[in-house]
């Protein structure tokens, strides 16, 4: 009986993904777009071979018709392979009917239809030619044959689907991407019916491995399956008639999808990976082990003794080994001997100096005794190991023994075993990827596991202090940035027509106020930075505040309302160490300073402003967003004061909030912070009032107070328009006001296009660049 899991494994999901990828892209591909050059002139190739070859490709274009499915269904059953023939019906079905379904979204014309030149010869039925189904059908049927009998079938699937694919653009029956859509509509039929039918783990029934046992000479008595974490392959203990305990470990197809996809993960996110090429059969990796095995049991390495290794029926290997009766590490009720532990730094030792790396050293391939320790597994290791891999077995070794033993008699023990260079080689590598799945969970129940390990490692060879490695290509913070930044272009593409149109404005712009402009724009940054140092009391450089302020141009085009340059500068506040109470009051302080220099600025505005101002002010102080933050406000403080935590928590945060406003008040900070503010707001007013003269407004000192009054209004708009940025409502508002104080509309469009392509749209770029730097020097 062969087992199967409804679990997927890495290899299938890959597949599934990749082959549903590729068939969506290249039929929108085939729907939209006409008959290339190079799709023209394969067919014609294909189509005009010599007459000579239509009776042979005619032939064997029938391996992909539909009767073929269930001829080749029952050939399965009368060679005894009644499994198979279910999965031969199942995916050859599949590939029919998806590729029915496919014609009629596509509905991409057969060659006759779209190429004059089209020499039919066969007879063709149907209108549509995408996908091929006699290619999908072929591919289907010898995907599934291949899979079922071996690598030596493997070739000649691939022959078949070849030669199904040319006879059918041969006889004019479809051109070369139909084909291409065939074949990957034959790959995804496979992966569906892997899906559905479950996938075929190692062999494990009794009598077959028995059978495969006997061939070795092995008369097996007993034969118990052996429980826990052993990576896709199963074991068993088997006892033998004379007495004898032996170890069988079967290896199958499921293990070696998942070795592909775990080292294709691994090279893809680490770096200078050194991993060995995915095997071709579960045999191949069976001798690797086996041969590593005697490898380590030649340089002394207490390792459990090989006595033989045969195959089963459908490619699964076999490895047969004494049997440790010793429990592995993570199974282990009670504390671990000291003995023990010195036993297994022994033997990585010299397993090391072999030149070896186990590269798996996790708790459950390190099994324990009475005094001493085995190494088991070896299937992952390296004969030629570099430096980097034999630290990481160290590190992983660590952190296994550190969960059962004081992490301080683990290091020394270590030092005496290894040596403390080889032990301080591992100090770059302490850190959380380098470790294999089971380590990272140990170290959640160990929190700060990792850091005391190093302080332990220091405290014996301190002048070994080293950076980390740098271990991960694609980090979690890696991907994360590529979708805020993917979501950036899908907010602002639609917006690119207004970037062109200021871009084609500053062309014919007076050269010096755009330069005053610019020049105005980037001198907000350097005023944001005073005010955000201000806010916490000059605990930050200035430098890092302004580096803060260009990196929120970036982030605030992700939220509206400010919010992403918001939760920028309280995870850069956090980072300098300053408490989450804390950070949140200097940025809270910061935006109340700004709104409190808006206030102080109305009644010198005011007066200059004239009529137009009561329109103005009334747009930007709007009961309903005011009512909203007090309703939001007295919410939560609310639930702060119903539950009980939660208001043990509020005093705290406000008694921290209290002492940082205290803190201001004594350094005289909210004065400076309120000017700080004020120039801000008229830096932004300026701007604007220089981006009309550049869009040709003549100068006038009396226009001053107005535009500065109208650009305080769209900020304000800014922050409560639900956009980024306030992408429109920003734009109209400021518009709307500058037409309201006398502007000429032309004049108006010019000048807040250009004000916005020098406030909104150049420091995009800059702004993403400053946030890899923070994100480089781990300011955040």
């Amino acid at each position: 009986m062969v087992t199967r899991t409804r679990r997927p494994s890495p290899a299938l999901l890959v597949s599934l993904a990749v082959s549903t990828g590729l068939l969506v892209a290249v039929s929108a591909a085939a729907r939209s777009r006409p008959v290339p050059l190079w799709e023209r002139d394969l067919f014609t190739l294909l189509n005009h071979l010599p007459a000579g070859s239509t009776p042979a490709l005619l032939l064997v274009m029938q391996a992909g018709s539909y009767p073929a499915v269930f001829v080749v269904a029952a050939a399965a059953v009368v060679a005894g392979r009644v499994g198979t023939a279910w999965r031969l019906l199942l995916a050859g079905n599949l590939a029919y009917w998806l590729t029915i379904a496919v014609k009629v979204v596509v509905a991409r014309q057969r060659p006759a239809a779209l190429l004059t030149e089209a020499v039919l010869r066969d007879t063709i039925t149907g209108p549509y030619g995408y996908p091929s189904g006699h290619v999908a059908v072929a591919t289907a049927l010898a995907l599934v044959a291949a899979r079922a009998g071996g690598t030596r079938w493997r070739r000649a699937a691939w022959v078949v689907i070849a030669l199904v694919a040319v006879a059918r653009i041969h006889v004019g029956a479809h051109l070369p991407a139909d084909a291409v859509g065939g074949f990957l509509v034959g790959w995804l039929a496979v992966c569906l019916t892997r899906l559905a039918v479950g996938e075929v783990g190692p062999q494990r029934s009794v009598p077959a491995l028995r059978a495969a046992l006997r061939r070795r000479a092995i008369d097996v008595a007993r034969l118990e399956p052996i429980h826990g974490d052993a990576r896709g392959s199963q074991p068993w203990q088997a006892v033998t008639t004379d007495g004898r305990r032996l170890f069988v470990k079967v290896t199958g197809g499921q293990q070696r999808d998942a070795d592909w996809a775990y080292k294709l993960y691994r090279r893809a996110r680490y770096r200078h990976v050194a991993d060995a090429p995915p095997y071709l059969s579960a045999r191949q990796q069976n001798e690797h082990e086996t041969c590593l095995t005697l490898l380590a049991e030649r340089a002394g390495v207490r390792v459990p003794a090989v006595v033989t290794t045969t195959s089963v029926s459908g490619d699964d290997a076999v490895l047969v080994q004494e049997f440790v009766d010793a429990a592995a590490l993570h199974a282990i009720v009670g504390p671990v001997p000291i003995d023990a532990v010195r036993d297994a730094w022994e033997q990585v030792a010299l397993l090391h100096r072999a030149g070896i790396a186990h590269r798996d050293l996790r708790a459950a391939n390190v099994l324990v005794g009475r005094d001493r320790a085995y190494l088991v597994d070896l299937g992952f290791g390296t004969d030629d190991a570099t430096d980097d891999q034999q630290a990481a077995d160290v590190v992983e070794l660590m952190v296994a023994l550190a969960t059962r033993v004081d992490p301080a008699s683990v290091v020394a023990v270590a030092v005496r075993c290894l040596g403390a260079e080889a032990v301080a080689d591992c100090v770059p590598f302490l850190q959380p990827p380098v470790l294999s799945r089971a380590g990272r969970t140990a170290l959640r129940a160990h929190p700060g596991m990792l850091v005391h390990l190093r302080r332990e490692i220091l405290r014996r060879c301190p002048d070994h202090d080293r950076p980390a490695a740098k271990v991960v290509r694609i980090s979690r913070r890696g991907i994360l940035e590529l979708l805020l930044l993917g979501l950036l272009v899908h907010l602002l593409l639609p917006q690119v027509g207004e970037v062109r149109t200021a871009l084609r404005l500053l062309v014919h712009a007076h050269p010096v106020a755009v330069a005053a402009t610019l020049l105005g724009s980037a001198l907000t940054y350097l005023i944001s930075g005073v005010v955000l140092r201000l806010a916490t009391a000059n605990r930050i450089p200035l430098r890092e505040a302004t580096l803060v302020q260009v990196a929120a141009s970036f982030a605030n085009r992700l939220a509206p309302g400010s919010l992403g340059g918001a939760v920028l500068s309280l995870r850069y506040l956090h980072q300098k160490g300053l408490g989450t109470a804390e950070a949140a009051t200097a940025v809270a302080v910061s935006r109340t300073a700004g709104a409190v220099s808006v206030l102080l600025l109305l009644p010198v505005l005011l007066p200059f402003a004239g009529q137009p101002a009561r329109v103005l002010t009334h747009a930007v102080t709007r009961e309903w967003p005011l009512l909203l933050g007090a309703l939001a406000a007295l919410l939560v403080l609310a639930v702060v004061l119903a539950v009980p935590g939660m208001r043990r928590r509020g005093r705290t945060v406000a008694g921290q909030v209290v002492a940082a406003l205290r803190a201001l008040t004594h350094q005289h900070g909210l004065r400076w912070l309120v000017v700080a503010s004020g120039a801000l707001t008229l830096t932004y007013g300026l701007c604007l009032f220089v981006a009309l003269l550049a869009a040709g407004q003549p100068f006038d000192l009396a226009l001053v107070p107005p535009v500065v009054l109208v650009c305080v209004v769209g900020e304000g708009v800014a922050s409560v328009a639900p956009t980024p940025g306030g992408l429109g409502a920003t734009e109209a508002a400021l518009v709307s006001g500058l037409v309201l104080y006398g502007v000429p509309l032309e004049t108006a469009i010019a000048g807040v296009l250009v004000y916005r392509l020098a406030t909104f749209w150049l420091p995009v770029p800059p702004g993403y660049l400053a946030l890899r730097v923070m994100t480089h020097r781990r300011l955040l």
